[in-house]
């Protein structure tokens, strides 16, 4: 580990790089399936596992409880959390509304690079390794919509997108939220959507994002009835 030089302000630095680490260690393993919903999070099995002190791991739960992706419980310790019926409602009802909104901006305001930055991450697809698995085309379509938002030009919006982005992922995953054809369908639908945003017109842009993500709502709600017919 890199000596750094005696200095409070550099200190300081250094230990938020670390946990910066830290927390995006932990939300990869659980935004990819490798910490399953319900799996206790140990403060001292993390540290061990990642090289680090219990300090950067104990700030690390703590902001990744923020993001909605671990249950912080007094006495209890820190679980992944699994998202119930509510948060998903919450998460559908939200998504749209920002969604909308990043659409109606990016007709307005985005440039041809940002609209050719989000045909880029379209062309990801090719790089994946097959056969094509259902993590790495819902990290994929989360970075898809993000470049979305990054294309609209308003920061607050953005910002809020990121505040919600880390549960979008954990929703894809755990919710049956891809269609189940995916691996021929999903390039073909976000084309779809990129081709929309091209045109410059507002409505049917708007109509398309919010059928887009109505679908995706509706095959969380038909994974549910299947699971609780079971």
């Amino acid at each position: 580990m890199t000596t750094v030089p005696a200095g409070q302000g550099l200190a300081s630095a250094t230990r938020r790089v670390l946990a910066d680490e830290v927390v995006d260690a932990i939300r990869t393993a659980i935004v990819t399936g490798e910490f399953e919903a319900g799996k206790r999070l140990i403060e001292d099995e993390l540290a061990s596992q990642l090289q680090v002190s219990r300090g950067p791991v104990r700030e690390a739960l703590a902001r990744l409880g923020q993001e909605g992706l671990i249950v912080n419980e007094r006495h209890r310790g820190s679980t992944v959390a699994k998202l119930s019926a509510g948060e998903v409602d919450e998460l559908y009802s939200l998504r749209t509304a920002l969604e909308r909104l990043a659409v109606e901006w990016v007709c307005r305001w985005a440039t041809e690079a940002d609209l050719a930055e989000i045909g880029l991450v379209l062309e990801k697809l090719d790089t994946l390794p097959k056969p094509l698995t259902r993590t790495a085309v819902a990290n994929l379509d989360v970075e898809f919509h993000d470049a979305v938002f990054r294309a609209a030009h308003h920061e607050r919006l953005y910002r809020a997108w990121t505040a919600l982005r880390s549960q979008i992922s954990l929703f894809l995953l755990q919710r049956g939220a891809l269609r189940a054809d995916f691996s021929t369908t999903w390039r073909a639908d976000h084309e779809e959507f990129l081709a929309a945003l091209k045109s410059r017109k507002r409505s049917s842009a708007v109509k398309l994002v919010e059928g887009h993500i109505e679908g995706t709502y509706r095959r969380v709600l038909a994974t549910e009835e299947l699971q609780s017919s079971e």
